[in-house]
């Protein structure tokens, strides 16, 4: 459980990352490209030197739940959660990709006979509406919503929460740390032959491939290594993005922190009960 809350205080630092590589001059697609192959070739080093040949895949069953991290929960993901940037807007996306622990109890359910509880059901209502306060102070902006840009942030929710189900698979016969370099394998595929980035800024930008390598180092290497670590010691999925919905109340304490930005009475209220439901949720 505490590596789950770990990996979600890595994940609320991504925003340093994204800041700085876009005022470097990246665009969001190369910046989604730097993050995969960083965190592939780190991982790809580690797990040869640590591993060598016992890094190959022959499971059918390992290597499939490996794919669907990275291209359904990875690679789809940034393109369903930029989608929803770009047309609800920061607060609202974030907000939307937050309904993740429904579809991941939903799945943990069906694929694991998972049982649900009042106090489950409690916990996640409570995640839910600490999230939506946390994000967005309960000052929403709707102005820009439409069925598309609601169908990106529903599609991002259920890449983020299907990725606690598919790791569990994928972990139980191989390590954090091979999982994630699988991941990221099938992730930068996916980005290279769908968004094409354009990595020709790259050559003589010592800055962005710098900035580039930290951001696939810390909230993405480090960050996943440690969650599918706790996944594997995790017995009941659907407490899993509960857990990790640590990472918008570090991302707004970030922001205060270092980009002077202020928080209202509901963003308090918000942390408070993202708190408060990852406290309940550590109680079941």
């Amino acid at each position: 459980m505490l590596n789950i809350f770990i990996a979600g205080l890595f994940w609320g630092t991504i925003g340093i990352f994204v800041k700085s590589l876009s005022s470097l001059g990246a665009d969001g697609s190369l910046i989604v490209f730097l993050r995969m192959f960083w965190a592939f070739a780190v991982m790809f080093v580690v797990c040869a030197v640590r591993h060598g040949r016992e890094i190959v895949i022959t499971d059918k069953k390992t290597l499939l739940s490996c794919a669907v991290l990275g291209i359904f929960c990875n690679g789809l993901f940034n393109v369903f959660y930029t989608s929803s940037i770009k047309i609800n807007g920061m607060g609202i996306a974030c907000v939307l990709m937050y309904t993740a622990p429904v579809f991941t109890a939903v799945e943990s359910a069906v694929i694991f006979r998972e049982k649900f509880g009042l106090l489950k059901i409690s916990a996640l209502a409570m995640n839910i509406i600490g999230c939506v306060l946390t994000v967005t102070g309960g000052n929403f902006s709707v102005d820009a919503l439409n069925l598309t840009g609601i169908l990106a942030g529903l599609g991002s929710g259920l890449c983020y929460g299907t990725a606690a189900v598919a790791g569990r698979i994928a972990g139980e016969k191989i390590d954090a740390m091979t999982v994630s370099m699988y991941s990221f394998f099938f992730a930068l595929i996916f980005v290279v032959v769908t968004i094409r980035p354009d990595v020709s800024i790259l050559f003589g930008r010592p800055d962005i491939l710098g900035v580039g390598f930290l951001y696939g180092l810390i909230p993405t290497s480090l960050a996943y290594c440690v969650y599918y670590r706790g996944l594997k010691a995790m017995t009941d999925t659907a407490k899993v993005p509960v857990i990790a919905s640590i990472e918008p109340v570090a991302a707004v304490v970030i922001g205060v922190l270092l980009f002077g930005e202020s928080m209202s009475v509901g963003n308090f209220v918000g942390v408070a009960v993202v708190i408060a439901s990852i406290a309940v949720t550590a109680l079941l």
